[in-house]
């Protein structure tokens, strides 16, 4: 019986090497994959709201179609007490913040709106941003660490 000696440690190589393979992609997904998640980071968030735009007429009962930053509109709704900017902020703070509880306090001039309930801040951040119509709006934003969740019959 004749074997092909040359197949056989083909077949052995190529068996070595897939084993290798998975030794390495398994070492690099330990150190690299799974890091614990330490939450939103409140600056970063600032950062992103910031540096939003949206349409005039898509946060406020203006029919204006103008390009505008967020901060901008916020502003607006602050001063003139238009709910269509601060849900949507609110909307955002919550994909940001995913189920971290938060609070954030916008002041505009003599004006203050707050949303979120008070926390206790694991990470808070503020800023000062321009806005186009003059002035600027300073945006404070606390945190907090995510409540653990708990199966129905142990929270009783």
């Amino acid at each position: 019986m004749l074997r092909d000696a040359g197949g056989m440690t083909a077949f052995v190589d190529a068996i070595a090497f897939m084993a290798i393979l998975v030794l390495a992609i398994s070492a690099l997904s330990v150190s690299y994959g799974f890091e614990e998640e330490n939450g939103p980071n409140a600056s970063e968030v600032l950062d992103a709201i910031s540096s939003s735009k949206a349409r005039l007429s898509d946060l406020t009962d203006m029919e204006d179609d103008a390009v505008v930053y967020v901060t901008d509109i916020l502003a607006y709704s602050v001063h003139t007490g238009d709910g269509k900017a601060m849900e949507y902020l609110q909307d955002l703070l919550d994909r940001h913040c995913r189920g971290h509880p938060y609070s954030a306090e916008l002041e505009f001039g003599e004006d203050r709106k707050t949303i979120g309930d008070g926390v206790k801040a694991r990470s808070g951040a503020s800023g000062d941003y321009p806005v186009s119509s003059g002035g600027s709006i300073r945006i404070t934003l606390s945190i907090g660490e995510r409540r653990p969740s708990c199966a129905p019959r142990s929270c009783l």
